[in-house]
Formats: C-alpha cells, structure tokens, sequence
C-alpha cells in the first residue's frame, strides 16, 4: 500500500506542478496572441482556469490524504516520536511551509487578480458592444487598465510556481531516507 500511495502523492504532485508550468510558458502568453476578441480570450481564459482549478484541487486533496497516509504508516516510528534528531524534521517544515505559502498565494491570486480581470473583461466587452464615441474612448481606459492587472496577474504567477517547485523539491529531498532519515 506504501508505494500506491507514494505513486498517488507522486502523481497529484505532478498534477498540481504542471499545470502551473504549463500555464505560466504556454497557455497564458497564448491568450495574449487574441488581441482584438476580449470575448473569446476571456471564453478561452474561463475555460482553462476553470479545467486548472479542478486539477488542482483534486491535486491538492490527493496530496493532503496520502501525504497524512504517508507520514503515519510509512515514516519509521523513530522518526516521528523524535523528529528533531533527523533532518526530516527540517525538512518536513520546510515543505508544509511552502506548501500552505503555495495554497495561500494561489487564494491571494484568485482574490487580488481573477476577480478584478474578470470584472475588467467583463466592463470592456460591455462598452465594445455599445458602438459609441464614449464608449470606445472607455474602451482604451479598461484596455489599459486590464492589460496591466493581467500583467501583475502573471508575475504573481512566478511566485505561486516558485513556491510549488520549492515545494515539490523538498518532497523529493524529504522522501530519500538517506539523507532525510539521517540523525544530526
């Protein structure tokens, strides 16, 4: 049962790092090649992100259960009765701090950034659809103001992926019992 769920945490790990890469060098720098179809850029941007947000919340519950599994089974009693005489404990700290400074940075992502692109998005294609000499001199002002937050958005991103990559090397440092087992 150990190496399943070493293999699960392994592949929900995958699954939450991924992406991420994925987003940040591809799909994102994709969607600045539609530029003049707010509509469809933003249609193309919901989808995607909706398809991340399942992925990585199934990543992140797959990681916590198996995680838990992990620690109580297949970590030596030794280890955990008396974890400060390993460097697993540095380890270990390490790691779930970086994991929830992943989780919070994702959630700051979603209120600071998500929210007021879609908002933005939303205003400019309202005032595209009106046809005025008002409404597209308003039209400049959102554009601008959108391109910027999605800009911000984007190097927010960096963080959130360094901090998962952090993350995922301190797992893999972490799961070799010949260092991370070795007493101080």
């Amino acid at each position: 049962m150990g190496t399943i769920s070493l293999a699960i945490h392994v592949t929900a790990a995958a699954l939450f790092v991924g992406p991420q890469i994925l987003m940040f060098f591809a799909v994102i720098p994709a969607t600045w090649l539609i530029e003049d179809n707010e509509k469809l850029r933003r249609q193309v941007t919901r989808v995607v992100a909706a398809r991340f947000g399942m992925l990585a919340m199934i990543a992140i519950v797959l990681l916590v259960v198996t995680g838990v599994y992990q620690y109580l089974v297949l970590v030596p009693e030794s280890i955990r009765r008396a974890p400060d005489r390993y460097a697993f404990s540095n380890l270990f700290d390490a790691k779930m701090t970086m994991f929830i400074l992943s989780l919070v940075l994702i959630f700051l992502h979603t209120r600071l950034f998500a929210r007021k692109i879609a908002t933005l998005s939303d205003q400019l294609i309202a005032l595209e659809d009106q046809h005025t000499a008002a409404s597209r001199e308003s039209a400049k002002v959102v554009a601008i103001e959108l391109e910027q937050a999605r800009r911000k958005s984007f190097n927010f991103s960096l963080l959130i992926l360094a901090a998962s990559l952090i993350t995922l090397w301190l797992g893999v440092a972490r799961g070799d019992p010949s260092f991370a087992w070795a007493q101080r």
